[in-house]
């Protein structure tokens, strides 16, 4: 088997990074950030086939580091750790950002390995904890890139990295490039990242070459929000990416058309099984979505939607009363409320039936209302009239409905208040009351009234 060269494998990450943002805009318009944390404790002194870790770790960071430069969109940064203060000083505070991030910092890069001498002890997690903050606000690709000799010296979880790195969105599991670390230890860093161990440096070089490409590589995936027809033309939906072996969330974005009238393209981590859940009403799962690594993928999601627009009859302007009314939706024959949606206004469902609740008094029940593909569906309410009731005395008091023979309340009067403001929908009804303080049944008083739609009425107890 022929073996390729260092060198030609980092010319061919320039030139295949290149030629990928010839062929797509994305990987030309994208951002990447690449940050080194480099291990200078005491052990990175010791002898290893070809040098010392020390000399195998700069020699191929500074060769990687040069090419890497040449890549316009590709900003690196160095932290080191276990180079501050001495082995028997067990510091483990010991760990800096040496070189801040930048394009065309190879020689700042070089300059500091150069002068950098290892001495120290592994403060690994803390160093990652710090590396996870050092991307700042950056909305890019984030991509940590370890390369240590040993576990932490400081008896910290080194699992406990994740929570810190989702907190600030670096999405990409860090590569973790061991230099022949003791297989229990390599064992113990695969709750962090993609673990590579190496023997020499040789299979350093090429490790840091391969990994390198791979954070440079772009993945990109275009999700068609189909019709009823099957074409890509759904749309303006938010799109949450989780991973499905620990539920954690890895992008929310809102899906566009392009300038083309398609389906984004967005550049997304290969890295993970996803669930995703595109935000429709009611929401649709694709789950245990695979991504190509370094190619386009597309990926299909049926979500045809339309219009259901509620509102008062005749136009009719919201005033205080009617903005009240939050009208309950359901899925078809369903009983959980599916969406709150305000009177007078517009939103978007999947087609199908559905049923709606309209919270007025009494309740408008509306079954059985069809969404169509592209269309807008039609409920109109007839418009509220107010009901105005003036009390000079403390009562005991309901209003009813009537409704097929039935008295059917829908309204209990506050004992205590002297005034009380309904909206009611139009039609006749029962007013029955009677004084709190009186002390025989037949001072019930039974009263008939009837409201007009848009009008408003006055009773006085």
């Amino acid at each position: 088997m022929i073996r390729q060269s260092p060198y030609f494998t980092l010319l061919t990450i320039v030139s295949l990074f290149m030629a990928m943002a010839m062929a797509s805009p994305v990987y030309a318009q994208e951002k990447t950030r690449i940050l080194f944390l480099l291990d200078a404790s005491q052990s990175m002194r010791n002898e290893w086939k070809g040098g010392t870790k020390w000399q195998s770790a700069c020699g191929a960071l500074s060769e990687i580091a040069d090419s890497i430069s040449k890549l316009p969109n590709v900003e690196m940064a160095l932290r080191v750790f276990g180079h501050m203060y001495p082995e028997p000083d067990r510091n483990c505070r010991d760990t800096r950002l040496e070189v801040g991030f930048d394009t065309g910092n190879a020689v700042r890069i070089i300059k500091k390995l150069e002068e950098i001498r290892p001495k120290g002890i592994t403060p690994l997690v803390l160093t990652i904890e710090k590396a996870a903050t050092d991307f700042g606000s950056f909305n890019g690709k984030k991509v940590l890139l370890i390369i240590t000799d040993g576990e932490d010296a400081c008896n910290r979880d080194i699992c406990s990295v994740q929570k810190v790195l989702e907190e600030n969105n670096v999405v990409l599991r860090p590569f973790i490039i061991g230099m022949n670390l003791q297989q229990n230890i390599f064992q113990s860093m695969s709750c962090v990242g993609k673990l590579i161990n190496t023997a020499n440096r040789t299979e350093f070089t090429e490790a840091l070459n391969k990994s390198v490409l791979e954070a440079i590589s772009k993945t990109t995936l275009q999700v068609n929000l189909t019709d009823v027809n099957g074409k890509p033309t759904e749309t303006d939906v938010n799109m949450s990416f989780y991973d499905v072996l620990d539920n954690s969330l890895k992008y929310d974005l809102y899906h566009t058309l392009n300038h083309r009238g398609l389906p984004d393209t967005m550049s997304i981590a290969p890295d993970f099984i996803y669930r995703i859940v595109v935000h429709t009403i009611p929401p649709v799962l694709k789950d245990s979505v695979v991504l190509r690594r370094n190619t386009h993928n597309t990926v299909t999601v049926h979500a045809p939607q339309g219009e259901l627009n509620i509102s008062l009859q005749n136009n009719a302007a919201t005033n205080k009363s009617s903005e009240r009314i939050k009208c309950l939706v359901y899925l078809n024959g369903k009983t959980q409320t599916l969406n709150v949606q305000r009177i007078n206004t517009k939103e978007k469902y999947l087609t199908g039936l559905y049923d709606i609740d309209i919270p007025t008094l009494p309740v408008t029940a509306v079954k059985n209302v069809r969404i169509e593909q592209s269309k807008t569906t039609e409920v109109q309410v007839p418009v509220p009239g107010t009901l105005t009731i003036n009390k000079t005395f403390d009562a005991y008091g309901a209003i009813f409905a009537v409704q097929n023979n039935s008295m059917v309340k829908i309204y209990d009067l506050h004992i205590k208040e002297k005034q009380e403001t309904i909206a009611i929908q139009p039609g006749k009804y029962r007013l029955v009351y009677r004084s709190k303080n009186a002390r025989t049944i037949h001072t019930t008083v039974d009263k008939e009234f009837e409201i007009q739609s848009g009008g408003s009425l006055s009773l006085k107890l």
